[in-house]
């Protein structure tokens, strides 16, 4: 999900250079991006709830 948001985040770049930030199909993208990145956020949250801190900072380590 994070590669489609940066790939989101390019063509809005792109479109704001090209078309101003004025433009109807500008103002819809990034509309978009906002509610892409609503979910996301959500998403991630259920994810990880009811993880301990120490989980979710820390990358999981063998056993042996």
């Amino acid at each position: 999900m994070h590669k489609h948001l940066q790939n989101l985040q390019r063509l809005c770049q792109k479109m704001q250079t090209r078309y101003g930030e004025d433009d109807d199909l500008v103002i819809q993208l990034k509309q978009e991006m906002a509610a892409f990145e609503a979910k996301a956020a959500k998403d991630s949250q259920a994810i990880n709830k009811g993880r301990r801190h120490l989980d979710l900072t820390q990358a999981a380590h063998a056993l042996h």
